[in-house]
């Protein structure tokens, strides 16, 4: 594209273009020279975050704000711009900042700027504050915003386990609420607090609709679901023998520590209380692994278009299977670029110190075992357990923002079979780079509820890392970080608790039909499928 030839009325369907293309990093660069010129499209500017938030790349979007800021520091769209940068990274601390410049130098405030400043005050643990932001947005004649009030509203009042206030006011908004993403957040929150409340039919079916809900609108991604197909192309390519064919290539001078497993297995728990130890960074579910893949696959498109690697369209294995087969001649250049491009993705995240211990904790990085040895063949892996059943179930009743893995969870069955095969690959990888003791240590969230402490020092073994008191303390280093970005916010912000181990139990007639999925799991880690009470 030739940005000098470009002029003002052109830059904003350029820039959709580009975003539509997702070629959101050439719209920052074509945003940023027309704001090196002086000119600010703050709809141009806004699409490119929409487009950087699905990856959320936090060094483009801080490239494309900070410029901004520099140029129109007076200008009430330019801090409604740096909320949504910090919203994109879910750095709630920054986003209220933001928010606070736009009521300061904007004439007049809207619902969706009460409504904003809810979400971000719920996220921040601030409930009673979010609660009055909520009934200002409320307020305006016509409003629009009444499923995100309510899906704010239903997530403070179980923040604040208002769980029988949520099963007495949601049922009537929902007989007319709109069919929307909202609408079925409400919903499965409605089921959360009805199990909460010991009513289980109840929030099995609540639970349900929301999912059918949100699959009605989620088609796409059900469809076509490339987090599946990766699964079964690196089930196909990733042999000792295919292994030992690599080009070689030279140890990192510094590698991460990935914290991986299953969703709603105690990721997040993990992940704040190592992040509460003054020797480790913690990532929360950076998109690192994604960004260096990405870069990775241009490589190999490359290099297949440049052999004249032709599959016929419509055969999307033999189509993923001929581009990954170039991961094998990645060579010490290719995988120092790339290294690069991790650390540049992890730096964007926070701010990486010289000295300390990086762990990065995404739980579905354990399908991209493989591609993460390829650029660090020595790092070490930190794997999270639950129940598979009770890690399924939490998933299925769990509101995600949606994307190719989160898709799994909106059918109970297909939620089942999606652990099931991401825990053979993950075998799979135990023995194709023979990964033992000191390479990958387990974790079972049922022992850190019982024995956090315990659970803790064995980590920190593993890391070679000294104890520290401050890691029994992580849920006050939890409020204090704002930037959690999980569904786990809530719960990582108090002590362990048991209330949800052997949930899966209480709903047996529904998890019974899924139990065969989990049983190769099971066994390989110690859990039992029996239904208690059952003869």
């Amino acid at each position: 594209m030739n940005q000098q030839v470009l002029t003002s009325e052109q830059l904003l369907p350029t820039v959709k273009s580009l975003c539509d293309a997702k070629r959101y990093i050439d719209a920052i660069k074509v945003v940023n020279a027309f704001v090196d010129k002086g000119f600010i499209s703050f709809d141009a500017a806004i699409l490119c975050i929409d487009g950087a938030q699905v990856s959320r790349d936090g060094a483009a979007i801080k490239a494309l704000v900070e410029p901004i800021q520099r140029k129109a520091a007076k200008d009430w769209r330019t801090w409604q711009l740096s909320y949504k940068a910090a919203q994109a990274v879910a750095n709630w601390q920054e986003a209220l900042v933001a928010l606070d410049k736009v009521a300061h130098f904007s004439l007049t405030l809207s619902g969706e700027y009460y409504l904003a400043r809810a979400e971000v005050l719920e996220h921040l643990l601030r409930p009673e504050e979010c609660l009055e932001a909520l009934c200002e947005a409320e307020s305006f004649p016509g409003n629009t915003l009444a499923s995100r009030i309510w899906h704010v509203r239903v997530s403070v009042w179980s923040q604040q386990k208002r769980f029988s206030t949520i099963v007495g006011q949601a049922p009537e908004w929902l007989q007319r609420a709109p069919a929307d993403r909202n609408t079925a957040s409400v919903w499965k929150a409605l089921g959360r607090a009805y199990d909460r409340e010991g009513s289980y039919a109840l929030a099995y079916a609540s639970v349900k609709k929301g999912n059918q809900a949100q699959a009605a609108l989620e088609a796409g991604l059900i469809g076509e679901n490339n987090t599946r197909r990766k699964i079964e192309a690196y089930k196909t390519l990733f042999s000792k023998e295919w292994v030992r064919s690599w080009t070689p290539t030279p140890q990192a001078e510094r590698t991460p520590v990935f914290l991986i497993g299953f969703p709603r297995s105690g990721t997040t728990l993990l992940e704040q209380v190592l992040d509460a130890h003054p020797d480790i960074q913690a990532l929360e579910e950076p998109d690192t692994i994604n960004t260096a893949l990405a870069k990775a696959l241009t490589y190999m498109k490359a290099r297949a278009s440049i052999d004249g690697v032709k599959v016929p369209v419509g055969r999307w294995k033999e189509q993923w299977l001929a581009v990954l087969n170039y991961m094998a001649t990645l060579g010490p250049e290719q995988v120092s670029a790339l290294r690069d491009v991790y650390f540049a993705a992890a730096n964007a995240d926070v701010a990486l110190q010289d000295s300390t211990c990086i762990v990065d904790k995404m739980p579905l990085n354990t399908i991209d075992i493989g591609f993460i040895l390829r650029i660090f063949p020595e790092a070490r892996f930190i794997v999270a357990l639950r129940h598979p059943a009770d890690c399924v179930l939490s998933g299925y009743m769990q509101t995600f923002n949606m994307n190719d893995g989160m898709a799994n969870f909106l059918d109970l069955d297909n939620g089942a079979s999606f652990y099931k095969h991401t825990m053979r690959l993950l075998k799979q990888y135990q023995d194709v780079f023979q990964l033992g003791g000191e390479q990958m240590h387990f974790v079972r969230y049922e022992d850190v509820v019982a024995d956090l402490e315990g659970q803790a020092r064995a980590v920190l073994k593993f890391l070679s890392l000294p104890w520290n008191d401050t890691v029994m303390r992580y849920y006050d280093h939890a409020k204090q970080r704002g930037t959690l970005a999980t569904p786990s916010y809530h719960g990582v912000t108090q002590k362990p608790y048991a209330a949800s181990i052997d949930r899966w139990q209480r709903y047996g007639e529904q998890m019974t039909p899924v139990l065969h999925h989990f049983e190769e799991a099971a066994e390989r880690f110690g859990y039992s499928l029996a239904l208690k009470g059952a003869d």
